[in-house]
Order: structure tokens, then C-alpha cells, then sequence
């Protein structure tokens, strides 16, 4: 299956990833570049009104559920990526330049806030299932769950260095700390939990991380599987290769939802099928020539040269 085309919805929340060229570890063990990430998620998560409910940073890629309500995602994402890859420049001193992603994001639907949950501790959860260590707090890496369910909030300042430079083209004396600015990075509480208290809430979603840590370890071991460790990781260099790691080629199946709910995922996929067919159609009739067509709601024209060239 080819990569689908965009189709943005303020009805569901998505599962968003994004992997590194090859699959390098360029974002492991760098306080400095942990920063960053966290302060550009911060910055466009304000700007683009997302509904942030987690974000987990691993050695080769990145994950996040979300909520786009203005059907912003693709320029939250193109934001966010650009950002992130020009500070793996300025942080990775090994780093050899060339394009950080190894393809364009993916993003699943979650239809139900259940799914939101799931796959909320599914990114929380990672170092885990990935056999890296035990138990979250033994990751040496940024983990959101406990900012997430504690309602923590963490401010960044990022210099604007655009709005610098021009100011100091008029200014030579223009001072940069007049070009900060802050952004606070918050989670959304989870659809669903909205009645409970900060402490009931937080030793809910606790008492269910830990159910599925003891889950996902046992399965490990009576699998004869170990865990590499803190230790192990911390001594990881960036950009380094990792022993395994997913991999999918550009044919590869990419579900379109993700879904507990046998019945809801398929009233999620006819209402993406039905978007999907019509895209087809109208896009069919833009490529003829037709620079009039109406695409549906949530959807992108597609590269037309004949079109662009129709005033």
C-alpha cells in the first residue's frame, strides 16, 4: 500500500510518528536536544491550538497523541519536524548533515477516547515494550506520563531569531534577550476523566501504567527475553545504529485506525474510505484540468503543473 493521501478531522484524535533517516539514534542523550524538542512542541502546540496528550522522545523517532480541532495537523507537523531537524544540527556535533527524517509522518485515527488511552500508554510505555528498561523511571530519556497525568506544566524560552536579525539590520545594538519568548508546554487531561480531581485522576492513570508494566515484563520474560538497561543506554552514541528496529518500506500496510472496538473501527474507516473515494474523483478532475474542483473538508489538492499554470 502506497502512502495514503492527507485527511485532516477535528472529530478524532491522532497517533502521530516520525523515524529518523535510517533509523540512527540521533535523539538519545543530549539533555541540550531534549530541550529543544520539548520547547518547539510547547511552541506549536500553542500556536496551532493543539490538545497535546503525550509525546515521547526515542532514540530514532518520534511519537505523539493529539487532537487537531482547527485541522491543522500537517502544519503543525511541518513546523515541528523542521525545528527539531535543525536543532539536531546545532546539538549533534557528529551529525552529517542531510535530511534528519528517513520518510514523511504517519498518522493513525483514534476514534474513541478508550483508544486515546490506549495508545496514550502505548507511547508512555515504549522504553518498556521495547525491552529497554523495566520501569519508566529507570529511562534516562524524557518520559511525559507523570507531566501528563500531574497536570505539570514546563515554560521555554526560544529566541526568535528571525525577528532579531531584522531588528538588528535597523539596530546594530538590538539586544537578543528582547527576542525570547515563552511557551509553556501543558497535556491535555484525557476525554472522559474530566469530572475527577488532579490526585484522582493522576492515581488512576498510575495504578493503570503499572497494570500494563507488569504486563508487558512478564510477557518479556516468559519469552526468555532480558532488558538492556540504564546503563547500556546511557552509553549509546547518537547517531549510532540501534540492534533492532522497526522497519516498513514505502508498499508497507499502514492502518488507517487504530481502534479497540470492532464496531467503531469500522464505522471509522467507511467514514475514511468514503473521503477517500471522492478525494479520488475530484483529484481526477483537477489533474484534467478542471482548477475548479471542490476537494472535501480536511483534504489537500495534490501537485497539478498544468493547473498552476490555469490563471
Amino acid at each position: 500500500m502506497g502512502y495514503h493521501p492527507r485527511i485532516e478531522t477535528n472529530q478524532f484524535a491522532d497517533l502521530i510518528t516520525t523515524r529518523t533517516r535510517n533509523s540512527q539514534l540521533w535523539l538519545i542523550n543530549n539533555p541540550g536536544l531534549e530541550k529543544a524538542i520539548l520547547s518547539y512542541a510547547a511552541k506549536y502546540s500553542n500556536k496551532y491550538k493543539v490538545d497535546l496528550y503525550s509525546l515521547a522522545i526515542h532514540g530514532n523517532h518520534l511519537h505523539c497523541t493529539a487532537q487537531f480541532n482547527n485541522l491543522n495537523r500537517s502544519e503543525f507537523m511541518r513546523d515541528f519536524k523542521s525545528s527539531v531537524a535543525k536543532a539536531v544540527t546545532r546539538y549533534c556535533p557528529s551529525y552529517p548533515g542531510g535530511s534528519l527524517w528517513g520518510r514523511r509522518y504517519s498518522n493513525e485515527f483514534l476514534p474513541g477516547a478508550d483508544d486515546t488511552e490506549n495508545w496514550f500508554f502505548y507511547t508512555v510505555l515504549q522504553p518498556i515494550k521495547d525491552g529497554l528498561v523495566e520501569k519508566i523511571s529507570d529511562y534516562p530519556g524524557y518520559n511525559c506520563f507523570h507531566d501528563a497525568v500531574w497536570g505539570i506544566k514546563r515554560t521555554f524560552k526560544i529566541m526568535n531569531w528571525s525577528a532579531y536579525h531584522k531588528a538588528k539590520r535597523l539596530n546594530p545594538r538590538v539586544k537578543k534577550i528582547n527576542f525570547l519568548e515563552k511557551y509553556t508546554l501543558q497535556y491535555q487531561r484525557l476525554p472522559g476523566y474530566e469530572n475527577l480531581s488532579q490526585n484522582d485522576y493522576a492515581n488512576l492513570m498510575m495504578k493503570k501504567l503499572e497494570a500494563r508494566r507488569i504486563e508487558i515484563v512478564n510477557k518479556r520474560y516468559s519469552e526468555g527475553k532480558n532488558f538492556l538497561g540504564r546503563a547500556a543506554i546511557l552509553q549509546t552514541k547518537p547517531g549510532s545504529l540501534p540492534l533492532q528496529t522497526k522497519s516498513s518500506t514505502k508498499n508497507s500496510h499502514r492502518p488507517r485506525v487504530l481502534c479497540v472496538c470492532p464496531q467503531r473501527r469500522s464505522e471509522a474507516l467507511e467514514w475514511y474510505f468514503s473521503i477517500y473515494r471522492l478525494y479520488k474523483q475530484v483529484s481526477l478532475a483537477y489533474r484534467q484540468g478542471n482548477s475548479l474542483a471542490v476537494f472535501p473538508p480536511g483534504t489537500y489538492k495534490p501537485y497539478c503543473k498544468t493547473c498552476s499554470l490555469i490563471v
